[in-house]
């Protein structure tokens, strides 16, 4: 009874470690997924923000291209 015992305590004491490393792991790697999830938006949304701001910044040319167009023929 006490030699059985003594090896469910130092399985005990061998696994526990290995386990706390695996869900340390496992915890660190959800963690890291979940921050380049984040990322990942950020950086879409950036890039939609990019596109409208190009867009508006072309349109805006247009219009001044236009108003350019006007004040030349009134003159």
């Amino acid at each position: 009874m006490l030699t059985e015992l003594f090896v469910f305590t130092s399985l005990f004491s061998f696994v526990l470690p290995i386990l706390a490393i695996i869900i340390a792991v496992v915890f660190i790697v959800k963690t890291v997924k979940r921050f380049e999830k984040r990322a990942d938006e950020r950086l879409a949304i950036e890039r939609e923000n990019s596109n409208m701001l190009q867009e508006r910044l072309k349109e805006m040319d247009n219009r001044l291209i236009d108003i350019e167009r006007l004040l030349k023929e009134v003159e």
